[in-house]
């Protein structure tokens, strides 16, 4: 059940998406906490009827990001004093928790050059009629104002916004910093020139950085260049990033040459071996491609070398024998050439793991009968 909509918005966008809704409800837009240099003589404004009158709140820069709660315009704010540590400052804010007749919208806080998103929110434990109805017109409004962004969780990018791509980059909280292409896709951005550069370059040349990498001609000090963030540790992680995105399949006969038992190089998230990591790598990209992609990568293993067995062959077996991935492999499996068949035979004959016996028993039975 939805409750939270991400979207990217200028101030003439959230006019655009709001206006509708407030022609429909009657509501008030309450900003969860006041300016610090109003603050001095008293409870300053906090209720407003229009989105236009806090717009420009929402599309500035801020150090702390913009909330406010949308609500009927009957509903009674309670606001309360506090006062800051330091200036002498006093600040007015509303106890968000205590109001459940409402649906949030929020802005996150800017990132420097970046575009940052908006989020509407309805929390869906203290739902009413009024704020899940509320939502509904919000949810109906951004998507007719907005584009929908492809290669992202669901993101919507406001139209004037979008007019004016080319010169922009998002930043997201569920999607880091991107660009949008002409195709309406997401582009991952790098602040640093060097790795957007070797981010465009080809799949290829991906793959042979990963070469160099597993040969320690690249990355010598694994520790200290993912300590300091190097752009050369940067540059590790799109590399392999790339085996993760792979949408033609043929290109697993070149990934699997990088196979290699004696390489123990770290992944570039640190979580596993780099031999461990293209494994879930290759078995994620086979997944994506249904109905037949887990067939395709078996009907590759036969392209790991010898030298790369056991982390490569063995090792995309054993993922493929676990969880949710047993069934797409079993189906997989029985619509494979003779010759597949055969090789995958041979390498769960050879799997020794106690935890996967009963599974690798059906699969070897189905495959002698």
């Amino acid at each position: 059940m939805q409750r939270c909509l991400h979207f990217f918005a200028s101030k003439q966008d959230l006019c655009n998406i709001f206006k509708a809704v407030e022609q429909e409800f009657s509501i008030k837009y309450c900003v969860t906490e006041a300016k610090q240099a109003v603050c001095k003589e008293g409870p300053p404004q906090m209720a407003f009827d229009t989105i236009e009158e806090i717009a420009d709140d929402f599309t500035a820069a801020h150090s702390i990001a913009p909330l406010c709660l949308i609500t009927p315009k009957t509903e009674v704010v309670q606001v309360y004093r506090r006062r800051m540590q330091r200036n002498d400052i006093v600040r007015y804010c509303m106890d968000l928790p205590e109001y459940k007749n409402g649906v949030q919208l929020r802005g996150m806080a800017k990132h420097k050059d970046l575009t940052h998103e908006f989020y509407v929110y309805l929390s869906r434990e203290q739902e009413t009629e009024f704020s899940a109805a509320l939502f509904k017109s919000m949810v109906r409004e951004i998507r007719k104002n907005c584009v929908r962004i492809k290669n992202t969780a669901p993101t919507y990018l406001g139209k004037e916004l979008y007019g004016d791509r080319a010169n922009r980059v998002f930043y997201g909280e569920r999607c880091g910093a991107f660009t949008v292409t002409d195709a309406k896709e997401a582009k991952v951005w790098y602040r640093r020139p060097k790795v957007r550069e070797f981010a465009d370059r080809s799949f290829e040349e991906k793959l042979s950085f990963l070469q160099r990498v597993f040969e320690e001609k690249e990355i010598k000090d694994y520790a200290e260049e993912r300590k300091n963030f190097s752009e050369d540790f940067e540059i590790y992680g799109v590399a392999e990033g790339a085996v993760w995105s792979m949408k033609d399949l043929s290109l697993f006969r070149e990934v699997f040459a990088l196979f290699d038992d004696e390489v123990q190089v770290p992944s570039y998230p640190g979580t596993a071996t780099a031999m461990e990591y293209l494994c879930e790598a290759s078995v994620y990209a086979a997944s994506s491609q249904k109905p037949d992609g887990i067939r395709i990568l078996l009907e590759q293993l036969h392209y790991i070398p010898e030298k790369g067995y056991h982390c490569g062959c063995e090792g995309i077996v054993k993922i493929l024998l676990k969880g949710n991935h047993f069934e797409k492999f079993r189906a997989s499996l029985s619509n494979a050439d003779n010759d597949t068949k055969a090789f995958v035979s041979k390498i769960l004959d050879g799997l020794a793991d106690k935890k996967m016996a009963d599974k690798r028993k059906e699969l070897l039975e189905e495959l002698e009968g």
